[in-house]
């Protein structure tokens, strides 16, 4: 039997948004949510049952990410980053990242932005922040035949741990420091 991915991490990216918007409601940062790059092959209208309407639709396939998932300001400093979710309990796997995110990431961070990634551990139902220097430094470990997965305890020691806190569902700026 096969095994869908598709909507994994859904509940966590609408967390992230709900966050989003209440940074954005106090006035502290505006961050969006960025969509994947969407190649249209044909739209047409189809007929609704209702009063004999019309509906839109359009045909097409993703043609590859694009950007980060999420990109923003925060008291004039440029945020980008990745939300990653994984059921793994002991660690979490690098190959949930792809090298053109690290390379996203590391270009923000290059140019002065703040870049990290939000782990979620489902199992545990825990949050971390990832800033990328660490990131790099695991990335780069697994490229020269070392761990290929970075362990939970790790996290546990060496993360800030998201939590919901000033109103916010996950206060992740909080743990950056920079709100």
């Amino acid at each position: 039997m096969a095994v869908s991915y598709a909507n994994r991490g859904k509940a966590f990216e609408g967390d992230i948004i709900r966050s989003n918007i209440s940074y954005k409601h106090k006035k502290w940062a505006f961050i969006e949510k960025t969509e994947p790059i969407f190649k249209q092959v044909s739209s047409g209208l189809l007929p609704t049952s209702w009063r004999g309407g019309k509906k839109h639709y359009k045909v097409g396939y993703y043609e590859g990410k694009g950007f980060v998932d999420f990109f923003g300001v925060c008291q004039g400093r440029a945020l980008a980053f990745e939300a990653k979710s994984t059921t793994n309990r002991t660690s979490f796997p690098l190959k949930n990242i792809s090298k053109e995110q690290i390379e996203d990431l590391s270009f923000w961070n290059n140019q002065g932005g703040i870049s990290f990634v939000l782990i979620q551990f489902e199992t545990q139902r825990e949050v971390y922040v990832l800033r990328f220097i660490d990131l790099q430094k695991w990335w780069d470990e697994s490229l020269a035949g070392k761990r290929k997965s970075i362990p939970y305890e790790w996290f546990v020691l060496n993360c800030e741990k998201v939590k919901a806190t000033r109103g916010i569902i996950l206060d992740y700026l909080n743990c950056l420091g920079i709100q």
